[in-house]
């Protein structure tokens, strides 16, 4: 009798949808393909806690099936496009690191529950990036790979494991004068000397006037490297914000009103602006934050990284594609080593130097180093050669008010590559379109330095 009643509770009980785990397909050179077998992890809801965690862990649970659990974080690239008009997020699974602003970014996001938490108790994994569609790391032409979105958006999300949460104490209480887009992000007006996480390489001219210049490759700041556990407080150099902006006369917008702090990219190769400049020292944001804990030099400089994309199951990838995604991942690898100034390295997990059968029948190999040379560990090479793309096409929060780590990085705004804040507004384009390795003979030249495996 208690058995049956048992039985009947559970048939009546709401059901939870929890998502089918991803199911593996091939190993590639840099990466695993993996098959959305259900849809789920495509129509996914990212951005509140129960439907972050069905979705991640459907993603876990296949990945970890078949492949050692070696790295800290885990990186999706897709063949669709994630719903809700987004670009690329960060989502932290865990922080055990103090005086770097998790505190602030628990307060204001959907998923982390608190500043000192681990919801993967079972893995070694602290983060996970979703890259969105890889045909959006292409220039408009669909076969040239755009290192300069690269710089921004790859440097970016895996910047949000540390980065920018952080206060400053000026003197009275801590305040948010850093902060920018979706508290996520640096201050427009902030000198971070062209940080991917936003702010801007300002030079200060004098009289109130400063000036900052279009870049099309972005590097960590000091202050960056600090809360990463890359920098001690004695190296980092005070940086500046701009306050009270006003005639921006470089801006796009109709009646040539400054951006907002939550702003990034403009139109003209430089961004004019008058305003107050602000001093800030590390002893400010220590003020703030407290001392970062663990404390630099007791702290990682290397970090597992493992790769997958994850398809629909009827979709199939050639040589040519998987070619284009192999650079992708090992551009992103090197270019964020260098946004560090090779104070960090990534090892990427899923790298495999053997053979591989040909993707989808060519009597062709994909592996070994076609794309990539043999080097020092220590040493990367500089591989921005982008030729036209903008760094306007700036990510953004899908949901500003809820996700910041969890955030949303599109264009500069929405899934076109819109500006919200008036300063941009170029399109960006991503379809299927075949590639031709012939139309691209970079692909099989030695672009990189392969960074050495465990």
């Amino acid at each position: 009798m208690i058995r049956r009643a048992l039985v009947l509770a559970l048939l009546l009980a709401p059901s939870v949808v929890r998502a089918a785990p991803i199911e593996f397909v091939e190993q590639r050179k840099n990466f695993m393909i993996f098959n959305d077998v259900d849809g789920s992890i495509e129509h996914a809801n990212w951005y509140n806690r129960d439907s972050f965690y069905a979705g991640y862990n459907a993603v876990e649970e296949g990945f970890l099936a078949v492949h050692p659990d070696d790295s800290q974080f885990l990186v999706a690239y897709s063949t669709f496009d994630l719903t809700a008009g987004v670009g690329a997020f960060y989502q932290s699974l865990s922080n055990d690191i103090a005086g770097i602003g998790y505190k602030q970014a628990a307060e204001i996001d959907a998923v982390i529950p608190s500043e000192f938490f681990d919801d993967t108790p079972n893995s070694q994994l602290t983060g996970f990036l979703h890259m969105n569609n890889w045909r959006n790391f292409l220039l408009e032409d669909q076969v040239t790979i755009d290192d300069e979105w690269i710089s921004l958006v790859f440097g970016q999300e895996l910047g949000h494991a540390w980065l920018a949460f952080a206060y400053a104490n000026l003197g009275q209480d801590p305040s948010k004068i850093m902060l920018g887009r979706s508290e996520a992000h640096w201050n427009f007006y902030m000198h971070t000397d062209g940080s991917p996480v936003e702010g801007h390489r300002w030079l200060d001219k004098g009289n109130g006037d400063f000036e900052a210049v279009k870049l099309d490759k972005y590097q960590f700041s000091d202050l960056d490297l600090y809360l990463m556990g890359l920098m001690a407080p004695e190296e980092v150099q005070p940086w500046f914000v701009i306050t009270d902006p006003h005639d921006c006369i470089d801006s796009s917008k109709e009646n040539m009103e400054c951006a907002p702090v939550d702003g990034f990219g403009f139109k003209a190769d430089q961004y004019r602006v008058k305003g107050t400049r602000v001093d800030i020292t590390i002893d400010d944001v220590i003020a703030a934050e407290g001392p970062r804990i663990p404390a630099y030099p007791d702290t990682p400089n290397e970090y597992g990284l493992s790769f997958i994309l994850i398809k629909r199951p009827d979709e199939i990838l050639c040589d040519e594609e998987i070619a284009v995604i192999d650079e992708v991942i090992q551009r992103s690898i090197d270019q964020w080593v260098a946004q560090t100034r090779d104070r960090a390295n990534i090892i990427n997990n899923t790298h495999t130097d053997e053979a591989l059968p040909a993707a989808c029948g060519e009597d062709t190999t994909s592996g070994g180093d076609d794309t990539t040379t043999s080097g020092d560990p220590g040493s990367t090479s500089d591989a921005n050669n982008s030729t036209s793309a903008d760094p306007t096409n700036t990510p953004t929060s899908g949901n500003a008010e809820t996700s910041a780590v969890t955030e949303a990085d599109t264009g500069d705004a929405d899934s076109s590559g819109s500006a919200t804040n008036g300063q941009q507004d170029d399109g960006s384009c991503s379809c299927n379109a075949p590639l031709s390795l012939t139309a691209a003979p970079w692909l099989l030249a030695p672009l990189l330095l392969r960074r050495r495996r465990r």
